[in-house]
Order: C-alpha cells, then structure tokens, then sequence
C-alpha cells in the first residue's frame, strides 16, 4: 500500500531553516512578486524545492513481517527547480548488470547439461545420426554458450556506456556546481504566478531561470536539451 505524504514534511526542513526561506540569501524578508505584486506565496527557491518534494511510503506484508519503506519523490516543480541537469538514467547500468549475471548462469548451466568440462566425455557422438548414417557429436547445451557469451557481451557494453555517462555528466556539472548553487540561493519562488526572480529583477519563467542557474555553473547550454517544463 502506497502512501504520499504531502510534500510539506520534508520542506519543513527548509521552512524551519531561515525561516521557510522568506528570508533568502540576503536576509532581507519575503519580497514581492514583479509580476503578481504580492508576497504571501513568495519563498526561496531553495524552499520552494524542498517543499515541492514529495514522501512516499510503501507499506508491505502484515504483523510482524509488516515492513515501511519511505523514498523521496520529485514532483514537476522540483525537477523544474533544480539546480544541475537530472543525473543519466541506471536503467542501462541495470540491465547490464542483470545480462552478466544471466552469462555466468546460463555458462554454469550449460557446463552442467553438456558436461563441458568431463573429461571423460568431452566428445561424445550419437550413432548412425548423420545424413550417410555416420556418427554426429552430440551438442546438447550448445546452444547456452551461444546465450552466455552474448549476455556477456550486451552486459559489459551496457555497463560501459552507462559509466561513460555517468562521467560525462560528473565531468559537466561538478566544477561549476558552487557557482550555480550561490545563484540558485539567492533567487524568489512565486507560487501564485509560478515563476522565479532575484531582488530587483523582473520575473522569470522556469526555463529562463533555469537558463540563469545553469549558466552560472557552466553547463547552460544543456537547458535546451532538458527544458523546465
């Protein structure tokens, strides 16, 4: 059973700390919206992210089996608010992961129904089976060792490409990541109007500030690939 608890809980965290964000990087209380004019649903972005969270819990078994598995959740809001690009996707690393050990079992199973390593049997033949009535090697199990070296293949290049990923997006992200967090502080979320500024500043649709943030810390450029909304 599956439960969402509103996003509140977490951001609590961030309401708490200076004050649910309505008193920002500058300290300077909640300012108002360039476009709305009002202030009531103004926060810091870094609240606003965190309140945009979500907590799920999973409820699983019953009695003393019952288990509680509580994960965070990023809601539109929070993906939109993010300060670097979403991390590369694991499914690909996964599923290597799960074709290698598809390789060694499908490699152990064959060893055992073709006995590829009894001596004593390594070549066997099937009388009489052949086109002329001569004698044909028996290949029962062959046919996993075929299975087994291309799930280890598939498997190893998943994982490559997955880590080659992984590092690209490490490599693009992590040096300007201070830089693009000092800019992302001290920005303003709107609720009412959903859009971003800074003091003094118009307001900013999502995917310009996003523009802003990312920018700050190097990689802008990535924003058209991974638009706000």
């Amino acid at each position: 059973m599956a439960e969402i608890v509103d996003g509140a809980g977490i951001g609590g965290a961030g309401s708490g700390s200076g004050a649910g964000g309505r008193e920002g990087a500058g300290g300077g209380g909640p300012l108002a919206c360039p476009r709305c004019g009002r202030e009531d649903q103004v926060l810091g972005v870094a609240a606003a992210y965190l309140r945009a969270k979500a907590e799920l819990k999973e409820e699983t078994g019953s009695g003393e089996d019952a288990k509680t598995t509580t994960r965070a959740e990023n809601s539109a809001l929070s993906k939109a608010l993010s300060v670097t690009p979403t991390e590369p996707d694991t499914n690909m690393g996964c599923w290597g992961a799960t074709l290698l050990l598809v390789s060694v079992g499908t490699f152990v199973w064959g060893g055992i129904v073709g006995k590829w390593f009894d001596t004593e049997s390594a070549v066997r033949f099937l009388p009489g089976t052949g086109p002329d009535g001569s004698s044909l090697p028996v290949t029962s199990g062959a046919y996993l060792g075929w299975i087994s070296g291309a799930a280890l293949v598939i498997g190893v290049l998943l994982l490559a490409l997955s880590r080659r990923s992984l590092r690209a997006w490490r490599r693009r992200t992590e040096p300007g990541r201070t830089a693009a967090d000092r800019v992302w502080s001290e920005a303003w979320y709107c609720g009412r109007c959903g859009t971003a500024h800074f003091s003094g500043e118009r307001a900013m649709s999502l995917q310009e500030f996003r523009v802003r943030v990312w920018s700050a810390g190097g990689y802008g450029d990535l924003a058209a690939r991974h638009p706000a909304i």
